[in-house]
């Protein structure tokens, strides 16, 4: 089968598919649901020797408890995560920006696994991940590693993962009773566009209180990696969330961030966007929280 002049190889199994890249003696690239490839290809880019097609490999699909974490196999797709019972409750955060990737048939075909491996600083997952703890799993022929997701980026598109490695599993941490988290993302939602600006926020509130135990924000498309917002996560324990606490909070944002100006959005207006979407997003949180 060709693909673009382009040879493609389907394996069944992760283990066929590792020994696959173990052994390949020509440029190749992993393909899944294909979203990104095809938008890439139509760039001139993307144009490997072999496309290693892994959307047969059935057991890298799923979402399961296991212990006291929650595993999302790479091929899950965001449709899975937006349908998902095992998530709601556990992973508001998540099920947020899978709700945000695109249009029905991106979310249907879109992998979580796409969407990591692609590194794209507005990725819409991504900075979901970020505040639910994430842990990539990959693993190669002999062996497995895992790596913190806030170790895995290392610029646009660009990630640890090595050649002969392939993303098998994507651990996190389920909310408690006392975590509530949002996704907020700025892009023309008819044109189905990806993020000028997102930003994920998880906090543990005081049952019965605004009083906020700790939390993280994480901020996309405004820097080459996704920025957490370190003096922001200060802030939110210091007095309790009231709406000129909140408003605060949103100022710092707009120090922590590094964006760029391109053909999307100016370097000013992400700025002054990532402080407007924490503002909501923190509001939004509160209102969750007070009718619980």
């Amino acid at each position: 089968m060709m693909i673009s002049d382009t040879a493609v190889l389907s394996p069944k199994t992760v283990e066929e598919c590792l020994g696959i890249i173990a052994n390949s003696d020509r440029d190749f690239r992993l393909i899944a649901g294909g979203t990104d490839a095809i938008v890439r290809m139509k760039e001139g880019k993307w144009r490997p020797e072999v496309w290693v097609n892994i959307k047969g490999i059935s057991e890298l699909r799923y979402i399961k408890k296991a212990g006291q974490q929650i595993h999302l196999g790479p091929l899950t797709t965001h449709t899975d995560i937006v349908n998902s019972e095992i998530l709601k409750g556990a992973a508001e955060v998540l099920i947020d920006a899978a709700r945000e990737v695109g249009a029905a048939q991106i979310q249907n075909a879109g992998t979580i696994g796409g969407n990591i491996a692609t590194a794209s600083p507005a990725g819409d997952t991504i900075p979901a991940l970020y505040v639910l703890g994430a842990v990539i799993e990959l693993s190669s022929a002999d062996h497995k590693r895992y790596i913190p997701i806030e170790e895995f980026f290392i610029g646009p598109g660009r990630t640890v993962k090595k050649d002969h490695e392939m993303i098998t599993n994507i651990i996190i941490q389920p909310q408690d009773e006392n975590e509530i988290s949002i996704f907020q993302k700025l892009g023309p939602r008819k044109a189905q566009s990806i993020s000028i600006v997102n930003v994920a926020i998880a906090l543990s509130m005081e049952k019965g209180t605004n009083i906020c135990l700790g939390g993280k924000i994480a901020f996309g498309s405004v820097g080459p990696t996704i920025v957490r917002a370190k003096k922001c996560e200060a802030m939110l324990t210091i007095e309790p969330l009231t709406i000129d606490h909140i408003q605060n909070i949103a100022k710092v944002a707009w120090k922590e961030v590094m964006p760029i100006s391109d053909i999307r959005a100016s370097a000013q207006y992400r700025r002054d966007m990532a402080s407007s979407l924490l503002e909501r997003g923190l509001y939004r949180l509160m209102k969750r929280w007070d009718e619980r």
